[in-house]
């Protein structure tokens, strides 16, 4: 994956919280890493709203997201993109330690995804016990 305008793309992650606008919050104050879109997850506009506002929820697409999304010699995270068809934004989603990260991408029309694989998502309960969403510490 390239930028269109040639720049190195980086995002704000943090580990997922409850919805979108306090993942953008807490997000803010964080430090931007590089990050690479492995492969693109179309949610229908319903399920995309469903999903930013309930991000603390674990849904079974996550399963596939790469186990260790921290890349230590590069210092860039492996995401997988959350958008619908016609949403110009997007949420990035990484795993690092077993916990789930998440990062808003305000325009994925920046980012140059000729070649990255696409599937069609639902938002399916997960019941998966590995998949912890926010701070380790927290109580779920």
């Amino acid at each position: 994956m390239k930028t269109m305008s040639g720049f190195e793309m980086r995002a704000q992650f943090y580990p997922l919280v409850t919805d979108l606008e306090r993942l953008k919050e807490e997000a803010a104050e964080g430090v931007p890493y590089p990050f690479l879109a492995e492969e693109m997850l179309e949610l229908s506009p319903k399920d995309y709203r469903q999903f930013c506002s309930a991000l603390g929820q674990r849904y079974a697409f996550e399963t596939d997201i790469p186990k260790e999304g921290y890349d230590t010699v590069y210092g860039a995270f492996h995401c997988s993109l959350v958008t619908t068809v016609s949403e110009k934004e997007a949420i990035l989603l990484t795993r690092v330690a077993g916990q789930m990260f998440g990062a808003y991408l305000p325009d994925k029309t920046l980012l140059d995804l000729t070649g990255v694989p696409k599937k069609q998502v639902a938002l399916e309960s997960c019941h998966n016990q590995e998949i912890r969403i926010g701070h380790p510490d927290a109580v779920r």
